[in-house]
């Protein structure tokens, strides 16, 4: 289709995913404005992870959008991704801000509240070695109830170490430990949705993780799980090339 002007509103959730075939679309996040053109994909970000748009997305001029999804234009969604990383980053979790209201407590027994108030109080205070391999084994050494310094610590290495394949199988293990032990969906789906972007090249782990996903948003109710489902399948297929 062509279009000039809107093409989503403010506040609206995008059902559909365009692709430009040709002009230019203005979208903004953070009060900063962000130019697509050929090739790239509109509202992306939000369609992906089911965001609220913070503003009009809007075409510059005359545009030429046609619509795509996951499952026919999987490898060009992932590099998208991969560009948009600094972008994701900044509307995923927070982790050095972390608040109470994050997490779910299952019960009102004082004293286990007051226990998990403690562990969250000091998230910040683990430190990553500089060397990668005495990070790993730090990560490694880590027990269950250091859940909180674990994620604070494998986020560091990812972003320290990002060529490293052993960063996709620390978020895996962690957002795993986070959903079973603390019941923090949260936490593990922002873990989760990092190994399709550091990773995306590793299929193994971005097929565990978004079957991972689209378990946990069916669980929840939420009708996103299909849009991972979808994934999954491709993937699958894509692993079966690969063999």
């Amino acid at each position: 289709m062509r279009i000039e002007g809107v093409i989503f509103k403010k506040g609206e959730v995008p059902k559909t995913l365009f692709k430009i075939v040709s002009g230019t679309v203005r979208e903004t996040r953070n009060n900063t404005y962000h130019d697509l053109t050929k090739g790239e994909y509109v509202a992306l970000l939000e369609y992906l992870l089911g965001l609220p748009l913070e503003d009009d997305i809007i075409a510059l001029e005359e545009t030429e959008l046609v619509e795509t999804d996951i499952e026919n234009d999987y490898e060009n969604i992932i590099r998208n991704i991969v560009a948009l990383r600094k972008i994701i980053y900044q509307t995923s979790v927070d982790f050095e801000n972390l608040v109470l209201d994050d997490f779910n407590f299952e019960t009102e027994n004082i004293d286990e509240y007051l226990n998990q108030v403690e562990s969250l109080l000091t998230l910040s205070g683990g430190e990553l070695p500089e060397e990668k391999e005495k990070a790993i084994e730090l990560i490694e050494s880590l027990e269950d109830d250091k859940l909180f310094t674990k994620v604070n610590l494998v986020k560091k290495f990812v972003e320290r170490f990002p060529e490293e394949q052993i960063g996709a199988k620390f978020l895996i293990e962690t957002a795993a430990k986070v959903y079973i032990v603390l019941n923090d969906r949260y936490v593990a789906k922002a873990l989760l949705k990092k190994v399709l972007l550091y990773y995306p090249h590793l299929l193994d782990y971005c097929y565990e993780a978004v079957k991972t996903l689209e378990s946990i948003y069916k669980e929840e109710g939420n009708i996103i799980y299909r849009r991972y489902g979808k994934m999954a399948k491709v993937l699958e297929v894509m692993l079966r090339g690969n063999a």
